[in-house]
């Protein structure tokens, strides 16, 4: 099994706050957060000071909007704890697309290419925006774990909620996964190398 290791960020943590936190509060902590991990206080640290405050600039991002922070919310109490490999791996991608029903699998195979683009870029591998990355986390999350809008058992229907939500994923990221396509078959994109 190919599995891979990322933890899920707990920008909860990271600001110091609790998840029950106000706008305030949140726009306060990572005010407060940034000044301390600004790279001119940190010369001697310098790029864990950068790779930190694009981290905070995510999470202020995330938090302060309350769609995304819904989102996010939902995504941190299934991985809480948890490697994303422990829920989005090769193994659960294969046994949740043999499980369909014939009709759906041509459908499916096009997660199987959303879910090469995620790993990818979790590796390292391939640039994509954060937020591209969470957006299709999460999707893969919905796909993979049981507790969906309409459960998998209720045959043809159960798998409609879960493509609904990867093609509206797909859609909205057309543009990436052509890009993705081309690196893939090129080997290059903004400089990152196709790894073999």
């Amino acid at each position: 099994m190919n599995n891979f290791s990322e933890k899920f960020d707990d920008y909860y943590e990271l600001l110091e706050i609790d998840p029950e936190a106000g706008r305030e509060e949140i726009k306060q902590a990572y005010l407060n957060r940034i000044k301390e991990w600004h790279p001119d206080k940190n010369p001697h640290r310098i790029a864990e000071a950068e790779e930190k405050t694009k981290v905070l600039n995510q999470a202020y991002h995330i938090l302060s909007d309350p769609q995304r922070r819904k989102n996010y919310d939902r995504m941190l109490r299934f991985t809480r704890g948890k490697d994303f490999g422990e829920f989005i791996n090769d193994e659960a991608i294969r046994n949740k697309i043999n499980k369909a029903y014939p009709a759906l699998k041509k459908v499916l195979e096009n997660v199987r290419e959303l879910y090469a683009l995620f790993k990818d870029s979790v590796k390292g591998n391939y640039k994509l925006h954060p937020a591209h990355v969470a957006m299709i986390g999460g999707g893969l999350l919905y796909f993979i774990l049981p507790a969906d809008l309409i459960p998998d058992f209720i045959p043809i229907v159960g798998y409609l909620d879960d493509l609904a939500v990867l093609t509206t994923i797909m859609n909205s990221l057309k543009g990436e996964i052509n890009a993705y396509r081309s690196w893939k078959e090129t080997g290059a994109k903004d400089g990152f190398k196709k790894q073999t």
